[in-house]
This record gives structure tokens, C-alpha cells and sequence, in this order.
């Protein structure tokens, strides 16, 4: 009987339902000494307790689709699969403009505004707001421990800049998706880049959700993440300067983010993991029908913008609502120079041990991707992953 099925959930419901009533037929009814009657009570009391508060996760699960099968609840998706190559349409070829970086500087006036952030190693923080945003926001970075070694005094790192899912916080990423310890695994076997990892507020809203988009007449959530973090981030650490150098990744709602802010700014970004993210904005301040709706939703902008130089790796479920089929309609409508290539896994839910599962696969995806620190050493092993070069 599947954990999702309504099977199993008209029978929790005449549970709820049928236990008390039991319970109260039975009340006096039990033989025994006093001992054994109490016991019994007891039990009777607590079962129905019991089968209550399982409807009430099974509402919500349903609701949410946090596990969508038995296995997906004990952790036990299978294999996540291999990525599908992406295999985009042909179009008329599109001009881009070279891309004049004045920011990047020698000097790095911002590095004394972090400060270290207790229990996560190599990990600061700091609050700003942003000049151009005016979002106030809180964000953390995370230095790979070659930041920090005497053959990378002089090394510009590539930058992967995370976005949570709504609800969600920065933190989010460095706790719960151990994004750190399995970007290092992947590092240290050889199959990743060192990146450094930037996670910024996106529900920046208490009251509501702007989908990581510059909302009319409200807050510009898009300029934060791709402006103001950005030059933040640029003028306190060794970083790379151009868009090869920098990636975006999401999940769940930091997926639709990773996906749009890609597409929106393809001059600062070389390519973008969207884990479990719709293809359409779902929040409450951009309404469908509207042109703010339709220019932050991806596949709106795959089909109806000229495309732009830009990979997009899409990963998901099929048992994941409607994340499978969205993540197809967005591979027929890029057009190159565009690439979109997918990770589909049979099974699984919405929810963080799904997202984990294949975040080593992201890292050297992107590695792929984006350009390797700028020494010989990680020089060599972007030509052996197939990545850009620094």
C-alpha cells in the first residue's frame, strides 16, 4: 500500500475514526486484575493518540509531497541515474556582447566586514544592504581549504552561489545539505573543482514570497542575489572576475531561482543546477497573466527571449509533482547557444534527502562548466573533466 496512495489513507482516517470508539467499548469491558485494565487503557489511548498524529504528517506530506514512497521515507531512492546530455534545438545564430568587468580590483576593502561563523569551518558571515537593492539580507561564505594553502596565495576561486528553498535560510545549505563536507569529497577524489560557496538570503520578504525576482513597486530580490552579492563577494575574496567563474545552484525554490537568475543574467553567470525547482514562478507577488510572471518564469524565457549563452542542468523526480515533465518542456524549448541537460531519478519526493542525493553529480557538473581556480595544478584538471579553463 503506498505511503501516498488514498488506500492507505481512508484507513488511517477510519483509524482516527473507529479507535476511540473501540476505545470507549472496551472501556469497562477488560478482564484482568486492576493492573492489566489500566495497561490496557493505557495502550487503547495512546493508539488513537498515535493514528491521529499520523494523519495529520500524512495531510501534510500529501500536501507538500515531502516522500512520495515507503522507500522515499527510510532513504532509500536507488540510484539517481546519469545526466542527459543536452541536445538543443538549432536557431539563428545570436551575437553576444562582450562583457567590460570593471569591478574586479587588487584590493579586497570588504574581506574586515565578515566574520567567522560558529560551528561551520572556513565559513563567514556577514548583514548587509544592498547598494543597489536596498534589500537588508545576511550572507555566508564558505572557503575551500585551498583558499587557505601557500600554493593558492595568488589564486582567483570560482564562486557557486546557492539559493535556498522558501521557507529556507542560508544556512540551510551548509547544515542540512552539507553542501561543504561533499564538495570536498568530490574534490578530493578528483572529479571537482574547488569552488567557493556563497549562500545569501532570498525569503527576504517575512510576509511574502518574491521568487529571487525584482518585484514591481516591491523588494528587487533579483538585483541582491546577481548585483549586490556579487560585488560583496568580489571585493572580499579572491574571486573570479567573469561569468565562466561563476555558477548558481538551487533547491526546491532556490531551483526556479538558480534556473531564471541564469537566464536573466547570462553575463554574469556560465551555468546553473536547478535540484527539484519549478519551470514558473509560484509565489504571491507575481501573478500569472502578467509580464513580470512571464519574464521570471524559465521556460517562458527559453521560449520567447533571443537565448543566450547559458548551461542548465534540471534534477528531479518522477514522482515529484510535476517537477519530471516541467524539466522536459524546458529541454525542447532551448535553442542554442542554450544547453539544458537533465537528472531524472524514478523515485523519490520533495524533500532535503532527495536533494542531497545528487549534489555530488552537481559539483562536477558544474565543474564542467565553469573555470578551475587559476593555478597549473587545477588548470590540468579542468581539461581532464572537460570544463572551461581559468
Amino acid at each position: 500500500m503506498g505511503l501516498t496512495g488514498e488506500g492507505f489513507l481512508v484507513l488511517v482516517i477510519m483509524g482516527v475514526l473507529l479507535l476511540p470508539l473501540l476505545t470507549l467499548l472496551l472501556w469497562n469491558r477488560i478482564p484482568g486484575p486492576k493492573v492489566v485494565k489500566i495497561g490496557s487503557r493505557l495502550s487503547m489511548i495512546l493508539l488513537s493518540q498515535t493514528v491521529a498524529v499520523l494523519l495529520a504528517a500524512l495531510c501534510i506530506n500529501n500536501t507538500y509531497q515531502l516522500y512520495n514512497s515507503w522507500s522515499d521515507l527510510m532513504g532509500d531512492n536507488g540510484s539517481t541515474g546519469s545526466i542527459q546530455a543536452a541536445t538543443p534545438q538549432t536557431t539563428q545564430s545570436v551575437t553576444l556582447g562582450a562583457k567590460t568587468d570593471t569591478r574586479a580590483g587588487t584590493q579586497l576593502p570588504n574581506a574586515k566586514l565578515f566574520s567567522p561563523l560558529t560551528g561551520v569551518q572556513n565559513t563567514y558571515q556577514v548583514q548587509i544592504k544592498g547598494s543597489e537593492s536596498k534589500v537588508v539580507g545576511t550572507v555566508l561564505v564558505w572557503l575551500p581549504p585551498q583558499y587557505f594553502e601557500a600554493a593558492y596565495a595568488h589564486t582567483k576561486f570560482p564562486v557557486i552561489q546557492l539559493l535556498s528553498g522558501s521557507p529556507g535560510t542560508p544556512g540551510t545549505w551548509l547544515g542540512g545539505m552539507q553542501a561543504p563536507s561533499l564538495l570536498e569529497n568530490d574534490v578530493n577524489e578528483g572529479m571537482a573543482h574547488p569552488f567557493i560557496l556563497v549562500s545569501a538570503s532570498i525569503n527576504v520578504d517575512g510576509r511574502h514570497d518574491p521568487d529571487c525576482s525584482n518585484i514591481p513597486g516591491g523588494p528587487q530580490v533579483a538585483t541582491w542575489l546577481a548585483t549586490d552579492v556579487r560585488n560583496l563577494v568580489e571585493t572580499s575574496y579572491r574571486v573570479s572576475a567573469d561569468r565562466d567563474g561563476w555558477g548558481l545552484m538551487g533547491y526546491s525554490e532556490g531551483g526556479l531561482c538558480a534556473a531564471k537568475l541564469a537566464l536573466q543574467y547570462s553575463d554574469e553567470y556560465a551555468a546553473a543546477v536547478s535540484i527539484s525547482g519549478d519551470d514558473h514562478p509560484d509565489g504571491d507577488l507575481l501573478k500569472p497573466g502578467t509580464a513580470a510572471y512571464d519574464e521570471n518564469s524559465p521556460l517562458w524565457l527559453l521560449q520567447h527571449k533571443p537565448p543566450v549563452d547559458e548551461a542548465l542542468l534540471l534534477t528531479g523526480t518522477q514522482q515529484d509533482s510535476d517537477v519530471a515533465q516541467e524539466a522536459a518542456a524546458m529541454v525542447r524549448a532551448a535553442h542554442n547557444p542554450t544547453t539544458v541537460a537533465t537528472l531524472i531519478s524514478a523515485r523519490g519526493g520533495h524533500n532535503i534527502g532527495v536533494w542531497k542525493s545528487v549534489e555530488p553529480q552537481s559539483f562536477e557538473w558544474l565543474s564542467q562548466h565553469l573555470e578551475a581556480p587559476s593555478t597549473s595544478t587545477y588548470s590540468a584538471l579542468s581539461e581532464m573533466l572537460g570544463g572551461v579553463t581559468g
